[in-house]
């Protein structure tokens, strides 16, 4: 590829190298002669969108699935990833983006998992303790801890360093900040530097390019299974061209004209909202505007929008539409909500957001039905038509509404949980971190669906911890923390340091 930086070449110190490795399954190939080394001691970024190959070379390379050609080297020798073990045995292991802990175990028990000390088939509890205080010294994590009532990063940390006890040295992160705050991300990531500062390699996979661009020394980009490219300097590239490589084209990144609020009438106003975690006043919301809320883990802005969708219950509060009939207590189920036109997608699609079984055109008209039924009974052809409006208008990619949706990428399996929201005609829209997990291309998608829905009016909240988007989509951000209502950023107020600052200190 001339004129693209490559990493096909030897490095030295490689600690793996992947070698003209392919995956065929039947007529379809996954992974197309991909090579590139990797470096002992360096934190390496795998990027790719939704199908790129990464799953399928990550599988390869920790022993889950076999290559169809080529070779995985580790210390330069070639190594038969046939199974988990053997590349375990060898140093690899693979850390999942779901922690694998088991809750009522003790941090230390859960370290050195399948590692126990033991002596004429008894546990050697004090030498299990003694290794495993030695090992989370300077962590946080308290090794007499109940494992499940450990927080997100220590959760992550426990599993990196199980596989560092266990003998690793490439560690591959899948997706590891996915549910993450920024301040949770910037923690884990000063961990990873610190590992690294001690020799441990690791293959870092993200689909954000920011999070490339900070953590990682060096990069492999995969494109429709094949090596589209990388660098050994991820700090010589830009973020336009790591999206390039990604895409395989010019990407413009969207970018919301902001709406002028003073000339723009109040649309919505909530009023006196108590709950065990939320406490504000008085919040005015403008007709078609886009409201941001962030801040930390408990700060308030989750909980808040769980209560305007009844979700959580209040001791009080009100929302009025001004449609002259005065404000009205929060609806007290999400029933209720849909039906007085608020609509909320949840942060996890997997679990609240689509039933991945059933077709895509079934789980649009979900939260619809009472607009597609007729004494008790669901008119299919109203429901086809439903399902069949907003299948295009949030332009998912599949052969039709029939597919179902466990058959689609993840940012396509977002659009199907967005148009079910949207399908439900709402006056308020509430997205919950709307584009985690989805890769770049999706995500301006997604942020221009959600641009052009206020065009009609609606007013939309997003609740998120990505800074950058809230700095592209947002009209106004609100911060939250210790359940109130901390700052408002409007204009050129809104950007990524200010954000991050005022987050660290509500």
């Amino acid at each position: 590829m001339s004129g693209e930086p490559s990493i096909a070449a030897t490095l030295p110190d490689e600690v793996l190298r992947i070698e003209g490795v392919g995956k065929r399954y039947g007529n379809f190939d996954a992974l197309k002669d991909v090579s590139f080394g990797i470096r002992r001691g360096s934190i390496h970024g795998l990027l790719g969108e939704n199908g790129a190959g990464k799953s399928t070379l990550v599988g390869i390379i920790s022993g889950q699935k076999t290559a169809t050609s080529g070779h995985v080297r580790f210390n330069g020798e070639p190594i038969d990833a046939k199974d988990v073990r053997t590349m375990e045995e060898a140093g690899v292991f693979l850390v999942t983006q779901e922690p694998m802990i088991i809750d009522h175990m003790s941090a230390a028990e859960n370290l050195m998992l399948g590692i126990w000390p033991a002596k004429r088939g008894f546990v050697r509890w004090r030498k299990l303790r003694a290794d495993s205080a030695q090992m989370l010294a300077g962590t946080g994590i308290d090794p007499t801890q109940r494992a499940g009532s450990l927080d997100a990063v220590a959760r992550r940390k426990l599993n990196i360093l199980r596989a560092m006890f266990s003998g690793g040295k490439v560690i591959i992160l899948d997706e590891p900040t996915a549910a993450l705050t920024v301040d949770d991300r910037n923690q884990l990531f000063d961990f990873m530097r610190r590992l690294k500062a001690e020799g441990v390699t690791f293959i870092f996979i993200s689909h954000y390019n920011d999070e490339i661009l900070d953590i990682c020394d060096s990069v492999s980009v995969l494109r429709d299974g094949a090596l589209a490219g990388g660098s050994e300097d991820v700090g010589a590239m830009t973020s336009e061209q790591l999206s390039e490589l990604v895409l395989g084209r010019g990407l413009k990144l969207f970018q919301r004209h902001q709406h002028d609020l003073g000339a723009t009438p109040v649309a919505i106003t909530l009023s006196n909202i108590r709950s065990a975690k939320v406490d504000l006043d008085r919040l005015d919301i403008h007709k078609g505007e886009i409201l941001g809320f962030t801040g930390l883990p408990g700060a308030g802005a989750k909980e808040l929008v769980r209560c305007l969708f009844g979700l959580i219950p209040t001791q009080g509060g009100s929302i009025d539409f001004h449609a002259g009939d005065g404000g009205e207590a929060l609806p007290t189920s999400p029933g209720e909500a849909f039906k007085r036109g608020i609509a909320f997608l949840s942060d996890d699609r997997r679990r609240d957001g689509a039933v991945t079984q059933m077709a895509i055109g079934r789980n649009i008209s979900l939260s619809s039905l009472d607009k597609v039924s007729r004494w008790g009974f669901v008119d299919r052809a109203a429901e086809a038509a439903l399902s069949a409006r907003y299948f295009a208008a949030m332009g998912i990619k599949a052969a039709g509404p029939e597919a179902t949706v466990d058959s689609l990428s993840g940012g396509n399996q977002q659009k199907v949980c967005l148009g079910r929201v949207m399908a439900t005609a709402p006056r308020l829209l509430i997205l919950d971190e709307p584009t985690r997990g989805i890769d770049v291309g999706v995500k301006q998608d997604v942020l221009q669906i959600i641009d052009d829905l206020t065009a009609q009016g609606v007013c939309v909240i997003i609740v998120s911890t990505d800074t950058d988007e809230l700095v592209r989509s947002a009209d106004r951000v609100c911060v939250f923390g210790g359940g109130r209502l901390r700052r408002e950023l409007r204009g050129t107020e809104i950007n990524a340091e200010a954000l991050r600052s005022i987050m660290g200190e509500a």
